[in-house]
């Protein structure tokens, strides 16, 4: 009896034993199970918090994508100015940049669950911009960085064979075509101000289509022999499109041909122009054989004719502003003129300018007459305010741009001008590039915050 006892209290201890190490599994287990569910919200929170991270991105992806932006250290808030404006367009009320034009003001998407993200916007080199997207869920966060390369491009503006911002009136038998293909003479009339803004009569014609952008402007006047899209009234019609969206106008800059322009003038006669400045109200009148070659840099206030036979293979810079021209910046084309591009240079002087090509005339603030034998085979001209009258005419390689919402794109006589234009790709000589966003998905990336 006494080993029976014996073995029956061996019995217990060992259940004993047993028992504890059960319960100690059993706690065992209940921790790792509370540290697992713990493990798994923790990741679910932090899986939310990125999830929360690219739908801001793809948020603002959607909008950032083909926004143009300025070159210089207005770079971000011009960025930042055109996002808030597609924000209002799309009547989102709850998503906008801050005051100081990096940082987006937090966007809830779930507030039951905590959840949202918030988003800032940097330039790490001239041609990048760089989007930082954080989202957050709980007390957890994750942020997705990508990049977007400032590409440029050319103004749309270019597309169009005559682009302004105040009337186009045609008379007599004059004639936009385009070299090798009708839309080449495509018009663009922004017509800022009240009144006609496209006024066709007698025999002119316009190869190509018209399009206008003017909310005030008069019905267009069609006489019974013009033509617009190589018909006449009423199929003309068919060609005039009104109330398009407005395109911007390119922003020229002529005190980039400053430097390039180091030579004086001598005489008025027989003169050989090789990178000059005309010095402000100076008025010069070159009534004899004028060669001009490079840049013609042209101070305000000045007015310059041309009244004999001018050779030019270069660029006629007027150093004005944007908007009207005044009374006392005129250049005029009354003799015989010849005009070809810049690259046809040779010689170490012109080194320098000959890849300016693209550019015929840049002169805001100028009006530019054009009468007697004009005879253009040369790039943009872009001035306020723009004539041709007489058998003036000739190749466009580029387009005839107007700044004077007011002034007009005047044609009558026999003028005749058929363009070639630059498009898009990039802007001629003279006028700032355009900076767009490309998006660089390659560039997707967590960043790890210390």
């Amino acid at each position: 009896m006494a080993q029976t006892a014996r073995y029956k209290g061996i019995a217990f201890i060992i259940t004993m034993i047993i028992l504890a190490i059960i319960a100690v599994l059993a706690l065992s287990l209940a921790a790792i199970s509370s540290s697992t569910l713990q493990i798994s919200d923790n990741h679910q929170k932090a899986s939310n918090a990125l999830a929360c991270a690219h739908s801001g991105m793809e948020i603002l992806r959607h909008f950032l994508d083909g926004i143009n932006a300025a070159t210089d250290s207005q770079c971000i808030p011009s960025i930042v100015s055109e996002l808030n404006n597609r924000f209002a367009a799309e009547a989102i009320s709850n998503i906008s940049f801050t005051s100081t034009g990096t940082q987006l003001t937090p966007l809830v998407l779930d507030s039951a669950q905590n959840q949202s993200f918030i988003a800032t916007l940097s330039r790490p080199d001239s041609n990048t911009v760089t989007l930082s997207v954080t989202g957050s869920c709980g007390n957890f966060s994750k942020t997705a960085d990508v990049n977007f390369n400032l590409a440029s491009r050319g103004d749309s503006v270019f597309n169009y064979g005559v682009a302004t911002k105040g009337p186009l009136l045609m008379s007599g038998q004059a004639e936009l075509s385009g070299v090798d293909l009708a839309i080449d003479s495509d018009v663009y009339i922004n017509g800022q101000s009240f009144g006609d803004s496209f006024s066709i009569t007698n025999k002119a014609s316009v190869a190509g289509n018209v399009y206008i952008s003017a909310p005030y402007a008069s019905d267009p006047i069609i006489g019974s022999q013009a033509k617009v899209g190589g018909e006449s009234m009423p199929d003309a019609c068919d060609h005039i499109f009104l109330g398009i969206e407005s395109v911007e106008f390119p922003t020229p800059n002529p005190s980039f041909f400053k430097d390039f322009a180091t030579g004086t003038i001598d005489n008025n006669d027989n003169a050989v122009l090789n990178n000059v400045t005309i010095k402000a109200n100076t008025n010069p009148t070159f009534a004899g054989l004028v060669t001009i070659n490079g840049v013609l840099f042209i101070e305000q206030p000045n007015i310059v004719t041309f009244a004999g036979q001018a050779t030019v293979t270069g660029i006629i810079v007027g150093d004005g502003e944007v908007g009207e021209s005044e009374p006392n910046n005129k250049l005029i084309f009354s003799g015989q003129v010849k005009c070809y591009d810049v690259n046809g240079l040779t010689g170490a002087e012109f080194d320098g300018i000959k890849e300016q090509t693209g550019t015929f005339i840049i002169a805001p603030g100028f009006s530019a007459q054009f009468s007697g034998q004009t005879n253009i085979d040369n790039g943009v001209i872009a001035a306020s305010g723009i004539t041709f009258t007489g058998q003036a005419g000739g190749t466009i390689n580029g387009s005839i741009i107007n700044y004077s919402p007011t002034q007009p794109v005047n044609l009558s006589g026999q003028s005749s001008l058929s363009f070639h234009r630059s498009g898009t790709e990039t802007n001629p000589a003279g006028f700032s590039p355009v900076k767009e966003l490309d998006y660089l998905p390659q560039s997707y990336a967590e960043p790890v915050i210390q």
